[in-house]
C-alpha cells in the first residue's frame, strides 16, 4: 500500500496539472498536423509514443481532480482556453490525417489503374498461344505478368 501511495503522489494531479498536460498534447498535435501537411510522413512516427503517453496522462490526471474542491476562477478560465485549443488541434489533426489517407487512396488507385492498363496480356487458365510477328517460330511465348501493390497506411 505504501508503494501505491508514493506512486499516486508522484503523478501530476489536479486541474493545473491537467492544463499543463493538455497544453503539451496540443503542441504535439499541432506539430504532427504541420508534418502531415508538409508531407513529412517519416517524421511523424517518432511522435506517436509521446502522443499516446500524453493522451493517457490526460486521462489519468483527470481522475485525480477532486470535484468537491472549489476551482479558482482564473484556473477555470485557463482550463477553458486550454481545452478549446486542444479540441481545435484535435479536429485539425484528424482532418489532416483524413486528407492524407484520401490522397494516398487516390494515388494507389492511379498506380493500380496504370499497371492494369499497361499489361496487355490476358491472365487466365487458357493454353498459351503461339507468338505471331517477328518471333513466330522461335519458341517465345509471352507469359502473363502479375503485379502486386502493397500500401503502408501507417501515419
Amino acid at each position: 500500500m505504501a508503494g501505491q501511495n508514493a506512486f499516486a503522489t508522484s503523478q501530476p494531479h489536479g486541474l493545473a496539472a491537467l492544463c499543463a498536460t493538455a497544453a503539451l498534447l496540443t503542441d504535439l498535435l499541432e506539430q504532427e498536423t504541420r508534418l502531415v501537411t508538409a508531407m513529412r510522413i517519416a517524421d511523424i512516427g517518432p511522435l506517436q509514443a509521446e502522443k499516446a503517453r500524453l493522451t493517457k496522462l490526460c486521462g489519468t490526471t483527470l481522475k485525480t481532480i477532486d470535484q468537491a474542491q472549489p476551482i479558482v476562477p482564473a484556473l477555470k478560465a485557463h482550463w477553458h482556453a486550454v481545452s478549446k485549443r486542444l479540441g481545435d488541434a484535435a479536429v485539425e489533426n484528424e482532418r489532416a490525417l483524413r486528407v492524407g489517407h484520401a490522397a494516398t487512396d487516390r494515388l494507389v488507385g492511379a498506380i493500380v489503374t496504370h499497371i492494369e492498363s499497361s499489361q496487355k496480356t490476358v491472365t487466365g487458365y487458357t493454353r498459351p498461344t503461339a507468338p505471331r510477328g517477328p518471333y513466330a517460330g522461335h519458341g517465345v511465348v509471352r507469359r502473363p505478368v502479375l503485379a502486386g501493390v502493397t500500401v503502408d497506411r501507417q501515419l
